[in-house]
């Protein structure tokens, strides 16, 4: 039976007496590899918080290839190989508990996995994000190799079972693992959703002058929505629609290639650097989010924070991040006309408004704000 979510804010606990002293591993993040380099950046924007927090002591547990932090009032605890490989990050996974051994209060796992093949001390708490992999073994299953789709999804049966406390990212990602936990008849651990911040915060205040095109982050990745984005557009093309320059950024697979070979003032640049892909968010006039599944909704809140609306898949947890006044830009996933209603709609809001909604959401998800509740559930969490 599984365990409904609080958020952290609705229970604070008195300030601690004491710091409270929390390993951190991060062995798993090597963003250089990953495709997950979200988690690294909502990882190293969460440490940054901490770092500044007299209520807390941290260790980083790291290999010689993952992430690390830099500041001098964090200790580190090194493992002494590579994990950039997967024997390197299998052994880690497996065995850190035994490699590093700082005397804490607390284990934090912010990439979300519990270790493989040992238990992990108690308590530990994981962020856990999403059940992406049980949604593509339901719905692309040609996606990943049999063997791929049973070992994560095992490790995230395994880390439901083992954590003894679970943070997540919204109401519909702790939805996900309730369902994952139904499905498999796994007994939840207390989960309690602390929502995300972005790093794109510190840019709040820069105005950007908006050219007319509007913006998509494409992938291949098939829950992204890339091609089905692009079909829309060449539908409204075909209608005679007077459109902006569609700008994408990132890459396409062969079938998208072939739909944009067939549209008209079309530009796609190569993936960008932090500030180069600000900027150009920034300059559109609408933020174009076709993913169908999406653990928090974090593009649209860095759009928001640079003053671009965003138009995004109704029913997703978009909808839980973005004020309530950017939800007209929720669009049915399979209704073309309902999409163009949306875009419609970003193309008309004005800037005091776009920048009001950006205002309301940073007030929920600002990075202090996050770490706060964080924070509290850790303090839960040892308590428990």
């Amino acid at each position: 039976m599984s365990v409904a979510p609080r958020t952290t804010t609705d229970n604070p606990l008195p300030p601690a007496a004491t710091p409270m002293h929390v390993a951190v591993y991060m062995a798993d993040q090597n963003p250089h590899r990953d495709r997950s380099q979200g988690i690294t950046s909502m990882t190293r924007t969460l440490m940054d918080e901490f770092a500044v927090r007299d209520d807390l002591r941290l260790t980083q547990i790291v290999s010689s290839s993952s992430h690390r932090q830099t500041q001098p009032n964090i200790q580190t605890s090194s493992i002494p190989f590579r994990t950039d490989g997967r024997a390197g990050r299998l052994i880690a996974d497996a065995i850190h508990p035994w490699i590093a051994r700082p005397d804490v209060d607390l284990w934090y796992y912010p990439k979300g996995y519990a270790p493989r093949s040992v238990k992990p001390y108690h308590p530990s708490v994981g962020t856990m994000h999403d059940t992406i992999v049980q949604y593509y073994a339901d719905h692309y299953p040609d996606s990943r190799s049999p063997r791929a789709f049973r070992y994560w999804i095992e490790l995230t049966k395994r880390s439901l079972q083992e954590f003894s406390y679970v943070l997540t990212i919204s109401q519909h990602a702790a939805g996900q693992l309730r369902e994952f936990c139904d499905r498999y008849q796994i007994t939840p651990p207390p989960i309690e959703v602390t929502y995300e911040g972005s790093s794109w915060e510190s840019v709040r205040d820069v105005r950007y002058e908006k050219n007319e095109c509007v913006t998509h982050l494409a992938s291949q990745a098939p829950h992204k929505g890339t091609n089905r984005l692009l079909k829309f557009w060449e539908t409204l093309q075909s209608r005679g629609r007077d459109l902006p320059r569609l700008e994408l950024i990132g890459r396409l697979d062969k079938e998208g290639e072939q739909i944009a070979t067939r549209l008209r003032n079309f530009v796609q640049h190569p993936p960008q650097p932090l500030e180069d892909l600000q900027t150009t968010i920034g300059r559109a006039r609408a933020l174009l989010l076709p993913s169908e599944i999406e653990g928090f909704g974090l593009p649209a809140l860095e759009a928001y924070y640079v003053g671009t609306p965003t138009c995004y898949v109704r029913g997703t947890s978009v909808g839980e991040v973005v004020d309530e006044r950017g939800r007209a830009g929720e669009f049915d996933l399979t209704d073309v006309d309902d999409f163009e209603r949306s875009f419609d709609w970003a193309l008309s809001i004005d800037e005091p408004t776009i920048r009001s909604i950006g205002d309301a959401m940073y007030d929920r998800f600002s990075n202090k704000v996050i770490a706060e509740r964080i924070v509290a559930a850790f303090r839960r969490a040892v308590s428990v």
